[in-house]
């Protein structure tokens, strides 16, 4: 029985695997795990109306970001988020957001919580930043295979 319970494999090498792959935690001794993160897909809106507009929510509610963007002028400034669609506003905004953080959060691997923390993100109104992570929450993180 004793041998059953030996890993006899010294070295699994893998390429190529989502950030959140079970392989991390199937691990008999994760904490000897070596492994490097490379980039992968990056965004960069555009047009910051079609890309909220564009995906699934993982949940109902509305939130108005204050976005800025000195490259795409044309999106900054303010933007509903209500029943999956986006929208220009005048509402006061609850969260503020350069475009680089809001494409971050927009596939859902980062929070906008992990964005405010990084100096990347304010909240302005209090419990913005929880109605907005649970919004853009997804059950897996972004992840493309693509090299190119």
């Amino acid at each position: 029985a004793y041998l059953l319970a030996v890993d006899w494999i010294a070295t699994v090498k893998s390429y190529l695997l989502p950030p959140d792959h079970p392989l991390f935690l199937l691990l008999a001794t994760p904490r000897r795990m070596r492994y490097r993160m490379g980039d992968g897909l990056w965004v960069r809106l555009v047009d910051v109306g079609a890309a909220l507009s564009g995906r699934s929510y993982s949940g109902e509610g509305s939130i108005v970001f204050d976005v800025a963007d000195e490259f795409c002028p044309w999106n900054e400034g303010r933007w509903r988020l209500e029943g999956g669609r986006a929208e220009r506003s005048k509402d006061e905004p609850e969260l503020s957001v350069p475009v680089q953080s809001l494409g971050s959060a927009l596939l859902g691997g980062v929070s906008f919580g992990a964005l405010r923390r990084a100096g990347r993100g304010a909240e302005l109104k209090e419990g913005a930043i929880e109605r907005a992570d649970a919004l853009f929450r997804w059950d897996r993180h972004p992840w493309c295979p693509e090299i190119f």
